[in-house]
């Protein structure tokens, strides 16, 4: 070690990329600075090793002592990693994290991101989680784009048995990069909000950083997770799997309390109405949102008067409807036996909230087509955008009993 060799950082080219902070064995910089590069042990650092030179992306490093042709690597140079770990008995001027670390391609380009989640509406945990992993995401846009690596996000509400055993589901919420979990060990703790979901008792996981627990986890924590894929070649390990009896109790007892919708529609050629030359594009929109709905483990109950008329006639409040105002009160819609809108399909910001859904389930916020004569079943006319919903800004303060 000398104390007369150790890095500088040009902070105005730095894109913190948090490849000096990640790939350094020797202490010199602060690791819970995420990706920001803090040097706190300058006598740390090895003379004659260029290690964290050679991976910086914007060629941002130079070193005090630097007495060699060595020069910092351009920035087309920043998609080379290293080929060999560093050596075990410290680092020298011919060691691997240094001249040859940028002669090897990155072996993965694509980096995919597995958000899992029992709830977005109700479990603080789970908003606060999403709302930390954006932050984050978004805080390292510029290193993903330095490295040329293609991020894909993938939110998944865990909503059934089955979804659990297809995403192999361990604990909610769950951050996964490239299959692995960022979380090295699974340590829970019970969660009143997604209890309350399904009347009963449920644990939800705690994220455990440097000795501390988490109910949501820090910004650097989840940096420190990815970079730790992109830069330590951690691989995903296949394990046995059995949804674990916490989370069975809490879909059974979800499934009781979950919302029930039912869409009574006009007479139609077939139970979708999608038929036919012409289509009708909110035909297929609602097909659309009835089926991503379905996937999720949520189903909605669609009778129409030429496949199911002995549905209309079961339901005293559709028969009531038809009477006084005939089929043109045609589609109505009714959720847990109350009917919430008649003459037109829900918006699909309407479906997250009379069905009680996460947000995002149905990707970005519906439709904005204008309505005219709508009704929510409360006995008034809405004159507003469907988007609103039917107790929008535009209806002004909803009525007693109203949605």
């Amino acid at each position: 070690m000398s104390k007369n060799w150790y890095p500088v950082i040009n902070t105005e080219t730095c894109t913190e990329c948090g490849a000096c902070v990640q790939k350094c064995g020797h202490g010199v910089y602060d690791r819970k600075s995420a990706m920001k590069p803090v040097i706190v042990n300058a006598d740390g650092c090895v003379e004659g090793c260029h290690g964290c030179g050679n991976l910086c992306p914007s060629g941002s490093i130079t070193y005090v002592g630097e007495n060699t042709a060595w020069k910092p690597p351009k920035p087309e140079q920043v998609k080379k990693e290293q080929a060999e770990k560093e050596a075990e008995a410290g680092c020298g001027p011919g060691c691997s994290c240094s001249e040859d670390a940028a002669d090897a391609e990155l072996p993965v380009k694509d980096l995919d991101i597995d958000f899992l989640y029992l709830d977005l509406q109700t479990c603080k945990r789970c908003m606060s989680t999403d709302e930390t992993l954006k932050e984050a995401l978004d805080l390292m846009s510029g290193t993903f784009d330095a490295l040329g690596y293609r991020v894909k996000l993938n939110s998944v509400n865990i909503t059934t048995k089955e979804l659990a055993e297809k995403y192999q589901f361990v604990s909610s919420p769950t951050i996964r990069v490239n299959g692995v979990d960022i979380c090295s060990e699974l340590v829970e703790s019970d969660c009143a909000d997604c209890g309350s979901l399904c009347g009963g008792s449920v644990d939800c996981r705690v994220f455990v950083w440097e000795g501390k627990g988490y109910e949501q986890p820090p910004v650097a924590m989840i940096v420190d997770g990815i970079l730790r894929v992109l830069y330590g070649n951690v691989k995903k390990t296949e394990a046995p799997y059995a949804v674990p009896e916490n989370l069975i109790k809490f879909f059974a007892g979800r499934k009781t309390t979950m919302k029930k919708m039912q869409i009574y529609e006009p007479a139609m050629c077939c139970p979708t109405g999608l038929c036919g030359v012409s289509i009708d594009p909110e035909l297929l929109r609602i097909s659309t949102v009835l089926d991503t709905l379905k996937k999720n483990g949520i189903t909605v109950d669609r009778y129409n008067l030429t496949s199911f008329p002995q549905e209309f006639v079961k339901n005293t409040k559709i028969n009531e409807r038809l009477s006084d105002e005939g089929v043109e009160a045609l589609p109505i819609i009714v959720v847990d036996g109350k009917v919430v809108i008649t003459k037109r399909y829900p918006t699909n910001d309407e479906f997250i909230k009379l069905l009680e859904l996460s947000d995002g389930i149905l990707g970005k916020s519906g439709n904005t087509k204008k309505t005219s004569g709508s009704d929510c079943g409360c006995g008034e006319t809405v004159q507003a955008e469907a988007s609103a919903g039917c107790c929008g800004p535009a209806r002004g303060p909803a009525k007693k009993g109203c949605c």
